[in-house]
């Protein structure tokens, strides 16, 4: 099993997701996460020093962004920003829909810039954090048109 350096991109409304996200994909991936969470909170307040001081050194560290999608996510201040961040650094992103979430969830970033956006699903998460480009809705079903990846 290959070993998988992962920053998991999601509202803090959904931390929940996080280990049961872990547990469902490690049979097939090897996990190591560098995501923030609130179990280790961090005082800082200036948005420079959060996304460059310390979001950045985590997703530089990360060969993979996972994107958890819910209904909250793309109000969340730095998620575009953390996806558009992975994009110039040459960060494979990858979107999952969380149980409930809508099409209309996806972040804005992702949906230009994305590599896969799969469903809740052990297989195809494995399979798009491995790199396979699947494009899906959150009833699983191929979407129907796919913005390639671009540049930021």
């Amino acid at each position: 099993m290959q070993r998988k350096n992962i920053f998991i991109s999601h509202y803090g409304g959904d931390e929940k997701y996080i280990e049961p996200f872990k547990k469902k994909i490690s049979s097939g991936v090897n996990v190591y996460d560098s995501s923030i969470v609130e179990t280790e909170p961090n005082k800082a307040t200036n948005k420079e020093y959060i996304k460059y001081g310390i979001l950045a050194p985590k997703i530089d560290w990360a060969g993979t962004v996972v994107v958890l999608i819910g209904p909250k996510t793309k109000e969340r201040e730095y998620v575009n920003w953390e996806i558009e961040y992975a994009l110039r650094h040459d960060k494979r992103v990858v979107g999952v829909y969380l149980p409930g979430a809508e099409k209309d969830d996806v972040p804005e970033a992702l949906e230009k810039y994305g590599d896969a956006l799969v469903t809740w699903k052990k297989d195809k998460m494995i399979d798009a954090i491995n790199g396979e480009n699947s494009w899906e809705t959150p009833a699983g079903t191929q979407r129907p048109t796919v913005t390639a990846r671009g540049v930021c």
